[in-house]
C-alpha cells in the first residue's frame, strides 16, 4: 500500500474534509512514544486557549547558522498544516509531492511545507529499564534565509515538511542523551504544564536545556 503521509497530515490538522473542528492526533510509524506526549500537549494547548496542533518530526540533521546550532526537523508524515500558516481554518502553505521511491516501494503523497518561526515546547516519552520517562524542553523555530533553507532542505528530503529548530540545548546534549529520532513539537509555551502533567501521570521527567 502507498504510505499514508498525506492522510496523517490531514488528521493532524483541524482543517480537513469532514472535520469537526478538532484534530485527531496521529503518529507516523505507530510510534506510541510520540503519540502519548502529542495527545498530552494537545490537551494542554486547548486548556491554555492555544491552537491544539502538535507536530510529529524526525530529528533529521543539523548545522550552525549565525553561530546557533539548529536541527532540521523533517518527517514524511504527521506534521499538520498549522505549522505552515498558523491559521486553523486553512490548508494554505501545504504542498503534496510524490514520495521518493528510494524510501517507499509504492510512493504515495506527502504533506509538506515550510514551518513558520515561533516559540515551541517539545517532548518525547520512552521506557528505560522498566521506568516511564518523559523528555521535555523549550525552543524556537527559526526562519532561515531562502538560500540556506533550500540547501538544507534539498540536502535532506525536499518532499517532506521542513522545520529549522533550536531545541534549547546543545547539539552534544541531544546526540549523547536523546532516546529517539522522533520528537513532538507544539507552538507556544506549555512547558511547565507539560512537566507537571507528566509527573502527575507517573513519568520521570528529564528537562533538556542548556545551562544559563
Amino acid at each position: 500500500m502507498p504510505p499514508s503521509d498525506f492522510a496523517e497530515g490531514l488528521l493532524n490538522s483541524t482543517c480537513r474534509p469532514e472535520s469537526n473542528g478538532d484534530l485527531i492526533i496521529t503518529s507516523t510509524e505507530a510510534d506510541q512514544g510520540n503519540l502519548v506526549p502529542m495527545e498530552m500537549m494537545k490537551r494542554l494547548l486547548l486548556k491554555k486557549g492555544l491552537h491544539q496542533a502538535v507536530m510529529f518530526h524526525d530529528v533529521r540533521w543539523g548545522n550552525t547558522h549565525d553561530g546557533r546550532w539548529l536541527w532540521v526537523l523533517l518527517n514524511s508524515g504527521s506534521c499538520g498544516a498549522y505549522a505552515f500558516n498558523h491559521e486553523p481554518d486553512t490548508l494554505q502553505g501545504v504542498h503534496s509531492y510524490r514520495q521518493p521511491a528510494g524510501y517507499f516501494p509504492i510512493p504515495g503523497g506527502t504533506f509538506a511545507g515550510e514551518s513558520l518561526p515561533g516559540k515551541i515546547t517539545w517532548a518525547r516519552s520512552y521506557i528505560k529499564n522498566d521506568v516511564l520517562w518523559m523528555d521535555s524542553g523549550q525552543g524556537e523555530v527559526v526562519k532561515l534565509p531562502a538560500k540556506v533553507r533550500d540547501t538544507w532542505w534539498q540536502g535532506t528530503t525536499r518532499q517532506w515538511p521542513f522545520m529549522a529548530a533550536d531545541l534549547g540545548c546543545s547539539m552534544e546534549t541531544v546526540m549523547a542523551h536523546y532516546m529517539s529520532n522522533h520528537i513532538a513539537v507544539a507552538y507556544g509555551d506549555i512547558f511547565e504544564e507539560m512537566v507537571a502533567l507528566s509527573q502527575g501521570l507517573g513519568f520521570r521527567v528529564r528537562v533538556m536545556k542548556s545551562p544559563n
